[in-house]
């Protein structure tokens, strides 16, 4: 039912044996709901986004028809210059927490692989020392407090973390009306940035690769499967056994999970396929490395600290494990774009108009690197034993 609504219309608006609705002809989306009881509730109804909505503005006579009329008026302009009404109406109440939340969920997720990422970098550095202060009251200082205090710790990415991800968390509360002012406007990182160049020597390899035979799972092997394959740590953590063809010796990493959003097929050596031989399967789950059979591994930054100690190595990361395949590669002759195409990078020989028109796939290419990785993995293996073996037997040929 549509009437132009006016005081005396909406006073003269009778219960009926059910709740119904009239709408205004004055304000498209307005009305007022009536109850069996005769309550009667404004409301407006408007679309954001994929999602229909129809908050109520304010119970009658309590809120009077041209107030409730105005609120409606306002949240269709918000609608109209696509500010989410939801905030603009809360924004004087709606705390840092609330507001992070909604950003991971509304913005994050949809957009960003490693959206994980930027909401631990949120909570543990904003939400735990900000998170029920309302979000206009947030200043630059507040951010400088905590980017300051990762500074003073010694961890500078730290820092330049969380100006970045403070940075487009409050470009989307601009965005939706949320603030007027990003109070992170021309701030600039804390720290000066390097690209790591670390690559680990022949020794060293080798190190990692026996103190890694000597750890049980899944730490052990999954470590050694991420020097095999040369594939990024998220996507060895989240493999699946339903992801891998044994026949064909092929591993498929999905869409979904590959950082620039394509599949990735990685061929699997004969060192791979040893170490998934090893690995016992668990009923009903499908994680190929795990600690609970219902999720990914996890502590890996503690299995990390552990095999550097094992090892005797240290100033290494697990993903200079994968710059170091790409480097040996590199030493064995393998060609720029066959590893590229290993580590499914689509930057360097394959980016730009060579990679719009160069649709192989190196399928055959990409084994044959891989296999010459795994050959340059089992020798140094081998040479790493049997100096080992050499040194016992010296040393109980000599015990003093």
């Amino acid at each position: 039912m549509k009437k132009a609504l006016t005081n005396k219309t909406v006073e003269a608006l009778k219960p009926q044996g059910k709740r119904y609705e009239v709408r205004d002809a004055y304000c498209p989306g307005f009305g007022v709901r009536i109850t069996p009881n005769g309550r009667k509730t404004f409301f407006v109804s408007y679309r954001y986004g994929i999602d229909q909505r129809r908050p109520s503005i304010g119970i009658y006579p309590i809120t009077s028809l041209s107030n409730a009329r105005t609120q409606a008026i306002a949240i269709l302009r918000d609608v109209a210059e696509g500010i989410d009404p939801q905030y603009a109406r809360s924004r004087d109440k709606l705390t840092l927490r609330e507001g992070v939340e909604a950003f991971i969920t509304q913005y994050a997720k949809p957009r960003n692989k490693s959206w994980r990422e930027a909401e631990r970098v949120l909570d543990r550095e904003l939400v735990s020392r900000f998170g029920e202060r309302e979000i206009e009251k947030m200043t630059r200082g507040d951010i400088l407090v905590a980017s300051d205090a990762a500074m003073a710790r010694g961890a500078k990415y730290q820092a330049n973390r969380i100006v970045s991800n403070a940075r487009k968390l409050f470009n989307w509360f601009l965005e939706r009306g949320i603030i007027d002012v990003n109070p992170l406007t021309g701030i600039r990182a804390p720290a000066r940035e390097k690209s790591r160049d670390r690559v680990l020597t022949d020794d060293e390899l080798a190190r990692v690769i026996a103190a890694c035979r000597n750890m049980t799972y899944p730490f052990g092997p999954y470590t050694l499967m991420l020097l095999a394959t040369a594939q990024r740590r998220s996507e060895v953590t989240n493999m699946r056994w339903s992801e891998i063809d044994f026949e064909k010796r092929n591993w498929e990493i999905p869409a979904e999970r590959s950082k620039n959003g394509k599949s990735h097929n990685v061929p699997l050596s004969d060192f791979a396929l040893k170490i998934l031989g090893d690995v016992s399967r668990f009923p009903d789950c499908d994680f190929v490395f795990t600690t609970t059979r219902r999720s990914p591994i996890s502590g890996i930054t503690k299995m990390h600290r552990r095999i550097c100690d094992i090892s005797e190595t240290n100033g290494w990361r697990l993903h200079d494990l994968r710059r170091t395949a790409s480097s040996k590669m590199a030493e064995a002759g393998i060609q720029l774009q066959v590893a590229e195409k290993v580590l499914n990078h689509i930057s360097g020989s394959l980016a730009g108009v060579a990679g719009v028109y160069n649709r192989y796939h190196y399928e055959p290419e990409k084994r044959a690197a891989l296999e010459s990785w795994a050959e340059i993995l089992s020798l140094l293996e081998a040479s790493y034993s049997c100096s080992k073996g050499a040194k016992n037997a010296a040393h109980f040929a000599n015990p003093c």
